[in-house]
């Protein structure tokens, strides 16, 4: 007699534990924003180096030159290991406001990037999380 109400116990436990939310539905939420974030800063910073210097940075090294370093310690292995790639723009305007169709960088490695979306930054400051061929197909059509 026990034993069906042992399995009737399993199952409400099993059916309860399913419905919960994952406990690192946090952490991918965390690694998330900390994607934008840093994307945001090395966008800020690429505006910022255009506005102390009157020309737009044509390399990582450029940025060294901005607050970025101070407000993002790792923001060199970031940029030199292509966590965060810049596209280099030559013809932006000073306003971010009038690049908006424009992608200033984008996350390119870990799991985020791996699952068919990858975070960019566009002109504008704003991160969006855009289907990878999507993004392939910006960086192939500038490059012709």
């Amino acid at each position: 007699m026990r034993w069906p109400i042992i399995i009737l116990l399993g199952v409400a436990v099993a059916i309860a534990l399913g419905v919960m939310p994952m406990p690192f539905s946090g952490i991918s939420e965390v690694a998330h924003e900390s994607v934008r974030l840093h994307l945001n800063l090395t966008g800020s910073s690429i505006y910022e180096y255009r506005a102390r210097k009157g020309q737009w940075p044509s390399q990582n090294d450029d940025l060294a030159l901005t607050s970025l370093p101070t407000v993002s310690p790792h923001w060199k292995y970031e940029l030199d290991e292509e966590l965060i790639v810049i596209v280099w723009h030559k013809a932006l305007k000073p306003n971010p406001k009038d690049n908006a169709d424009e992608i200033l960088a984008y996350y390119n490695k870990g799991l985020i990037s791996e699952q068919g979306q990858s975070w960019v930054l566009w002109g504008d400051l704003r991160t969006e999380y855009i289907k990878t061929e999507d993004l392939r197909a910006y960086l192939n059509k500038l490059k012709h």
